[in-house]
């Protein structure tokens, strides 16, 4: 998981740093090329590879405009765009009984969320937590985007954005383990070993 975070943050390295040496589309070009290898080792299982796939495809509308417009302002727009567009495919699980939250933890932690019923109310009430959560992030970082330098905003929205990441990150893993302990779940230690369930 350490691996797939730090992965996520090399294209924007890339971007930040050949923003301050070359011309726009270069820049835009060279986080682009970070973002599809980042994207080649993440598309592994289905259900996360699927909304990675979905969010490279904007990343790729996002670098195409930006590249045509020469705006490293409407390259960096994928992120908040991501946000938004997230939020109709989380409701839109949660009609279907199949919360994204709920398919996105039984693929990472199967051996705590597999405890739980993929429609588990749980999941569902996560799925919706993280739906407004990515509503509100993207309006942030589109004001954000909008005030700030190309600079600023890549160091701003991160240090806006990140904490508050990951503490519903923190939360939602709490949450769905404690749920799983109370249906018969193995206790962390047991799953950290490796020992048998």
């Amino acid at each position: 998981m350490n691996l797939r975070i730090l992965s996520s943050l090399l294209p924007v390295a890339v971007f930040f740093g050949l923003s301050r040496v070359a011309p726009a589309w270069a820049a835009i070009l060279g986080g682009f090329a970070v973002s599809a290898m980042v994207f080649g080792l993440n598309r592994r299982q289905r259900l996360i590879g699927g909304l990675t796939a979905f969010g490279f495809g904007v990343v790729a509308v996002s670098a195409v405009v930006g590249i045509a417009w020469q705006s490293e302002k409407a390259y960096l727009a994928s992120g908040p765009v991501s946000d938004f567009l997230f939020v109709p495919l989380y409701l839109v699980s949660v009609q279907l009984r199949q919360p994204l939250v709920g398919g996105i933890a039984r693929q990472l932690v199967p051996a705590i969320a597999g405890h739980l019923r993929p429609d588990a109310a749980l999941f569902a009430w996560l799925t919706v937590v993280w739906a407004v959560f990515d509503a509100l992030h993207g309006a942030v970082r589109m004001v954000l985007l909008a005030q700030l330098s190309v600079g600023e905003y890549i160091v701003w929205s991160r240090v806006v954005g990140m904490p508050l990441t990951g503490a519903l990150l923190a939360l939602s893993g709490l949450l769905i383990y404690r749920e799983a302990r109370r249906r018969g779940g193995p206790p962390l230690r047991q799953i950290m070993t490796g020992a048998e369930v």
